[in-house]
């Protein structure tokens, strides 16, 4: 898919996730949206779900919902809180020539640094449940609230 009709679909995503409107990426009044720090080479695993992940809400294996590795999620956690400040927040995660967007909802202890358990509806959407782990890349969605 060429970068242009990729970023084409993430915007139709980031829309239908932020509310209606045209984001852009300049423009002093304008509703802007932006990607930071991207994480390469990334390894993505899978986990049954359906429980409430460490942000304290709900999580089914049909959400496209990541655990972040702990030592990122742990490094924003305020001071007094067990729910990391990156709680909810939007990805966009690309493998195998795919792209789409997550939200981090849990906690994987065991994930090496940038590395992600994504829910098994997540994982499939990039690869079969049979290959157990596969790498990509991803990026924060920063957005801002409406």
């Amino acid at each position: 898919m060429h970068r242009r009709a990729a970023l084409a679909i993430l915007i139709s995503i980031s829309e239908a996730l932020c509310g209606a409107g045209t984001p852009t990426t300049s423009g002093p009044a304008a509703r802007e949206f932006s990607l930071i720090k991207r994480f390469d080479q990334a390894r993505f695993t899978f986990h049954n779900t359906d429980s409430v992940g460490a942000c304290g809400e709900d999580i089914t294996n049909t959400d496209f919902a990541v655990a972040l590795d702990a030592s990122q999620y742990q490094a924003s956690t305020p001071a007094g809180s067990s729910i990391s400040s990156l709680c909810g927040q939007s990805i966009i995660i690309t493998a195998n020539g795919k792209t789409t967007i997550a939200k981090i909802m849990d906690e994987c202890p065991g994930c090496p640094f940038a590395g992600l358990d994504l829910t098994p509806g997540l994982f499939s959407f990039f690869a079969p449940l049979s290959d157990d782990a596969i790498t990509g890349s991803w990026n924060f969605l920063s957005m801002p609230a409406n």
